[in-house]
């Protein structure tokens, strides 16, 4: 009789602990900043993944930066997305309630400005040369090619700061010059005639 009472008694246990799953959630409280974790807070991030038990979640982050996401402890899988901004997929050992950081860095599209070259004969009051072959780099070592049209211009892309120029035309001489460019504007340089 006691081991049936006993039984009896291991099987309520059981039965009791088994809602103790619901428990055993914990709820991450993640802010997101921008550019880095000291940078202003975002608000409207998509926070997407799963949780250690596979169990889908989505999260926004709200006017504070902040979105609270609930899930099974353990390592979860997480993708952060906003428009203007590069996505973030990250990992996270989740082992308790807790408030996380992350960031997301601006899209590299929405650092780029933009240069249009007009490349003239002689001097800055000199006829316009097409046919220019322009190389470079800018700030960041991006190469970038570009040949003035027929209006003696060419537009070339890229991270503002010091960039490097090399201009070519056959008849003249090659032109190489550093520029600091921190704005989407229009620049002039020129070409003198071979000796």
């Amino acid at each position: 009789m006691k081991i049936s009472h006993y039984l009896a008694a291991l099987l309520m246990l059981s039965c009791m602990t088994l809602p103790a799953s619901s428990q055993e959630q914990i709820t991450l409280t993640t802010y997101v900043h921008e550019n880095d974790l000291s940078g202003a807070l975002l608000s409207g991030v998509q926070i997407k993944g799963q949780d250690a038990s596979g169990n889908e979640f989505v999260g926004v982050t709200d006017s504070s930066g902040a979105a609270t996401i609930s899930g099974t402890p353990g390592t979860w899988q997480f993708a952060f997305d906003k428009e203007g901004y590069d996505a973030l997929y990250l990992q996270y050992n989740a082992t308790q309630n807790e408030e996380t950081v992350a960031y997301l860095e601006k899209n590299s599209e929405q650092n780029q400005i933009a240069l249009t070259v007009y490349v003239h004969e002689n001097d800055l009051s000199g006829a316009l040369l097409s046919g220019v072959q322009i190389k470079g780099q800018d700030a960041s070592g991006n190469e970038f090619v570009g040949v003035t049209d027929s209006s003696g211009a060419a537009t070339i892309s890229g991270t503002p700061g010091t960039w490097q120029f090399a201009f070519q035309k056959e008849g003249y001489d090659t032109l190489f010059l550093n520029y600091n460019a921190t704005q989407t504007e229009k620049t002039a340089a020129y070409l003198q005639k071979a000796a």
